[in-house]
């Protein structure tokens, strides 16, 4: 290895990996705190590397391709910017990010925290300072910095989102964390995909949206007015809406799991459409007006007026199968009702019609024929309890129950039995239930009910999630002082990857680095460490150690 100074930079490390033909490989400059208020031009393929605990205050300056900066568990303050025309940047950050004085002009790829880090924190106020199209944040930790005006990007949280953003391009979020800033205003096209985790955040509409919701969605909202809009809501999902659905234009539901607005819908545009598969629910407290299409394979129920206008349409599924419609307030079809498939229409005050039926009914429509549906489940949540998941349900009312059969999975996908439990039978009072999952899986975790009818058939609730993290608040390891290896007993904690660092314990030098696994003893080797006091992390457990 050949180790070189670059004019102007005392004190800077350069490392130059000679290669064939007197060419050497991309520099990497180590950045520690006699050089923190240094600046950086970086040409192609170079990086920089800022050391653990360093403040560091100079400027950065991107002016080649894939150029690299890392964070490792300092503080940015200075000034990063990245010129027009640059492409492959990327920064990643282990530390924190304070600076107000970051500017991209160019696509860049943002990687705050990682799997196993996710302790790392973005605050710096970033405004319109990202002005490139095609910027990607992937953010595993604490995501606070306000963004207004990105042309276009992709954001992957896995992490907490709490800034305020305002994307005018086409967006797309991937959720799997929380996002929880107060307001999302956006005025170009917004894809988000929520795979888990939680959603708070008001949409503020621009000109199109599109969401797609495969685990539980709770936040009400308007869609564009212009479109096209969407709402997928995948099989075992819940949308329950704390706030009235706003009906744009050209606007597609698409529900597989549960759906309930809570506080009402509007109209179903000329040119919208809303699906409701087989074993799907969609609930409205408040009134359902239709002026598009609706296919219904499964329960639509509306706690108000029911109206499917003229030029309407509402469709069911092929023989044998049957989907219903049930209302509690004035119920009218001027359109086409069930002219295609079959379909069972209930209106709690009249059960042989419409109260005002001016339009087409298909001769397979039925009313009010429908059997009941077997359990009335009102509630179904899993809790992370000292080591062990707690699984509580409710039903309303049963009807020829068998059992229960209470099924996980890692994925959300395949999924497993963990415990059967018996039901009632039939029964028209509210009753409880609650099982344990003793050895629940870490990480998190999909969980879902079957519940198995006298006859055989079955249904399933809505899937619900809980999060299991390693315990790695304690740390035991031997021998200390050690010598040539250290072992960590990792034996208490879950089996899922951790990171370990050791550091200088006097510079803050990173010595170690590596993912290790809990639930088992782990051996760290400590060749090469000269003898000294240094720092050991794992997870949120920090320890000195001695090495002779």
């Amino acid at each position: 290895m050949q180790v070189a100074r670059r004019c102007g930079y005392a004190g800077i490390l350069l490392l130059a990996i000679a290669g064939t033909a007197g060419q050497a490989q991309a520099q990497t400059y180590d950045v520690g705190n006699s050089t923190k208020k240094s600046d950086f031009n970086l040409k192609a393929g170079e990086s920089i590397s800022i050391r653990f605990n360093v403040k560091y205050e100079g400027t950065i300056t991107i002016e080649g391709n894939n150029a690299t900066i890392v964070n490792n568990g300092g503080d940015i303050t200075g000034t990063v910017l990245v010129k027009s025309g640059v492409l492959g940047t990327v920064i990643t950050n282990l530390g924190d990010v304070t600076s107000q004085n970051i500017t991209l002009n160019a696509p860049v790829t943002i990687n705050n925290g990682s799997a196993t880090v996710t302790n790392a924190t973005w605050t710096g106020y970033v405004d319109n300072r990202f002005a490139a199209s095609g910027i990607v944040i992937n953010n595993y930790a604490n995501w606070g910095s306000q963004i207004n005006g990105l042309p276009s990007g992709t954001i992957n949280n896995n992490g907490t989102w709490t800034a305020y953003f305002t994307p005018t391009g086409t967006t797309v979020i991937n959720n799997r964390g929380n996002w929880t800033a107060s307001d999302l205003n956006y005025s170009g096209s917004l894809t988000i995909n929520h795979f888990s985790g939680s959603w708070t955040t008001n949409l503020n509409p621009g000109t199109a949206l599109a969401i797609n919701n495969s685990a539980t969605w709770t936040r009400g909202f308007n869609f564009p007015s212009t479109g096209p809009n969407s709402f997928v809501n995948n099989a075992g999902a819940t949308a329950t809406l704390d706030r009235a659905l706003g009906m744009g234009s050209n606007t597609t539901i698409t529900n597989s799991g549960a759906m309930t607005l809570t506080q009402g819908m509007g109209d179903i545009s000329a040119n919208s459409l809303l699906t409701n598969s087989r074993g799907a629910t969609f609930r409205v407290t408040g009134q359902l007006v239709n002026y598009g299409t609706v296919s219904n394979a499964g329960v639509v129920s509306t706690t108000a007026n029911f109206a499917n206008m003229s030029g309407g349409s509402m469709t069911g599924p092929a023989a044998p199968y049957r989907g219903s419609f049930t209302t509690s307030g004035y119920s009218s079809n001027a359109g086409a009702f069930g002219m295609v498939g079959r379909l069972d229409f209930c209106d709690s005050g009249n059960a042989i019609g419409f109260d005002s039926q001016t339009g087409s009914v298909g001769p397979s429509t039925s009313f009010c024929s429908l059997r009941p549906l077997p359990v009335e489940l009102t509630a179904f949540t899993a809790e992370a309890v000292k080591g062990t998941v707690q699984l509580r349900w409710n039903t309303a009312t049963e009807r020829n129950s068998a059992w229960f059969v209470v099924e996980r999975s890692a994925t959300g996908k395949e999924f497993s039995t963990v415990r059967e439990v018996a039901a009632q039978g039939n029964s028209t009072t509210a009753t409880d239930y609650a099982t344990t999952d003793a050895a629940p899986l870490a990480g998190l975790s999909y969980y879902r009910l079957r519940q198995v009818d006298l006859d055989g058939s079955a249904e399933y609730s809505p899937v619900v999630t809980v999060g299991r993290k390693a315990s790695y608040e304690s740390l035991n390891f031997y021998p200390n002082p050690a010598t040539d290896r250290l072992t960590l007993d990792l034996t208490a904690a879950t089996a899922t990857p951790c990171e370990m660092r050791l550091l200088s314990l006097t510079t803050g030098q990173l010595l170690r680095h590596d993912t290790l696994v809990g639930g088992q003893l782990q051996e760290i080797s400590l060749a090469g460490i000269p003898a000294g006091l240094y720092v050991l992390k794992v997870g949120s457990a920090v320890q000195r150690i001695e090495k002779r």
